[in-house]
């Protein structure tokens, strides 16, 4: 890393340096410059380039050697892409008391107006009581010297102080090597188990991804251990003794840690959440911890996928909860999940939560003021680029839009946890329901599979049209 200390003081609020790098609005700017052109980058390798961070004070860090690889292949074909960096050596992007490392994210967040989603989210897991949620510096973006819009730099979850903090284990393993932890693991239905992988499959059929110990050094007998005991907390879970406080699930699972995690899953109304599920296991403990959560670009009302559901809980009714994530329905069959549920969440209200997520939405929406603006001249914002369900003509709006999304979801949110910690239930909404039908010649507006893939007509088993679950014979 180079420091290069830019123009004066009254360049920088003219907007102009002497340098080929400046500010671009009142954000940080990152310039990212590749030796092929910007069109070379793709998905599924990383390629060479170089990075500069210009700060709000005009000093530029250089950041030779940078790889840059887009991210999410459905993401990565939108007009705003997203992409993933890896530095040449450890850096603290996101400044003092956050990780320390080479991996990165720059989120594009192309489909959501606000800008924010992912910040929210970030900044509830926080306050629910998660150690560690991927942090926020929002940035203007150069490739090449043509402008990109507003991005939000971001950690890559990984293990590491000050992202998850458990012990990471050596690269060399031998026969006295502690190899019980630590382990990142992830729930990903699309996860690929075959032989000699670093992917699992439980005796229920969960695909889990084993994302540190890092495939190119972990070895077999750390395959076996995680998912040995991966399958000895799934075989609790489904015992006749489950409910057990020592013996049962909890034995192997940190319930607080889960608690605090589905919270806010529920809070958000990400619809993905149950499709892809971040959890962890630390050296000499038995006990499964969940989080970090991560990517919340269709929360709060913004998936047409999903519809307009303001009350629906998404562990009923998220898009794949039904095909990946099993446990969670086991787990809410436990009358002591709701209760705990239901009590971090009315001392969270109590904390005054819903006014905490509108000032943290103002704050940072005043952050981006310029930039935004200078990001919809590009791409603009009542136009759809991914899976909006509303669009307006204004930021000031879609700010309101958020703000008014999240304080009646809280609202839903304490009826749903106190009426499951009591006992009932809460019915699935209409929009939700699994219809019956037969095949139409009819064909609908908006069909897509269950992978979120956009269909022209329905096929055979279930498809999300107009925003439903149906079930086509």
């Amino acid at each position: 890393m180079r420091k290069i200390l830019l123009a004066s003081t009254l360049s920088l609020l003219l907007g102009l340096t002497a340098g080929a790098q400046s500010l671009i609005t009142d954000l940080p700017a990152v310039y990212i410059t590749t030796p092929q052109g910007a069109d070379k980058i793709n998905t599924a390798e990383y390629i060479l380039t170089n990075m500069k961070i210009v700060e709000k004070d005009g000093s530029v860090t250089e950041y030779a050697d940078t790889k840059v690889r887009g991210r999410g292949t459905a993401k990565f074909a939108l007009d705003k892409k997203p992409y993933k960096l890896k530095l040449f050596s450890k850096a603290r992007l996101l400044g003092v008391g956050h990780g320390n490392g080479k991996k990165w994210n720059l989120m594009a967040q192309h489909g959501d107006k606000s800008l924010l989603r992912n910040a929210v989210g970030s900044f509830i897991a926080l306050e629910a009581g998660q150690p560690f949620a991927p942090g926020v510096k929002f940035v203007d973006l150069v490739i090449d010297g043509a402008y990109q819009g507003t991005y939000q730099l971001t950690d890559q979850v990984d293990i590491r102080k000050y992202r998850v903090n458990i012990t990471e284990q050596p690269e060399t393993v031998d026969a006295t090597t502690n190899i019980t932890g630590g382990y990142l693991l992830e729930i990903d239905e699309e996860a690929e188990d075959t032989e000699g992988s670093t992917v699992f499959t439980t005796s229920r059929g969960m695909k889990i991804t084993i994302k540190s110990p890092d495939e190119d050094v972990i070895v077999s007998q750390q395959v076996d251990y995680i998912a040995d005991h991966v399958q000895k907390f799934e075989d609790s879970l489904f015992a006749e003794n489950w409910l057990d406080p020592t013996d049962g699930y909890r034995k192997y699972l940190d319930l607080n840690s889960l608690v605090q995690w589905y919270i806010t899953t529920e809070y958000t109304a990400e619809p993905n959440s149950f499709r892809s599920v971040f959890f962890y296991k630390d050296i000499n403990n038995d006990k499964l911890t969940f989080g970090p959560v991560w990517d919340f670009d269709f929360a709060f009302d913004n998936s047409e996928r999903w519809g307009e559901r303001p009350c629906a809980l998404v562990a009923q009714e998220g898009r794949g909860a039904e095909w990946c994530f099993l446990w969670i329905d086991r787990l809410r069959l436990d009358p002591d999940f709701h209760k705990a549920v239901n009590d971090a969440w009315k001392t969270l209200v109590a904390n005054g939560i819903v006014d905490k997520v509108n000032s943290y939405i103002d704050e940072q929406a005043a952050v981006l003021a310029k930039s935004a603006a200078k990001n919809f001249e590009l791409y603009p914002i009542n136009v759809k680029a991914h899976d909006e369900r509303v669009l307006f003509n204004t930021y000031a709006d879609n700010i309101d839009y958020l703000k008014k999304t999240q304080t009646a979801r809280a609202d839903f949110l304490t009826q749903a946890f106190q009426t499951l910690a009591d006992g009932g239930s809460v019915p699935e909404t209409g929009d939700a329901a699994i219809e019956e039908i037969t095949s139409t010649t009819n064909e609908p507006d908006v069909i897509f599979d269950l992978q979120g893939r956009r269909l022209s007509v329905p096929v055979k088993g279930l498809n999300i049209i107009n925003g439903k679950k149906i079930l086509i014979k």
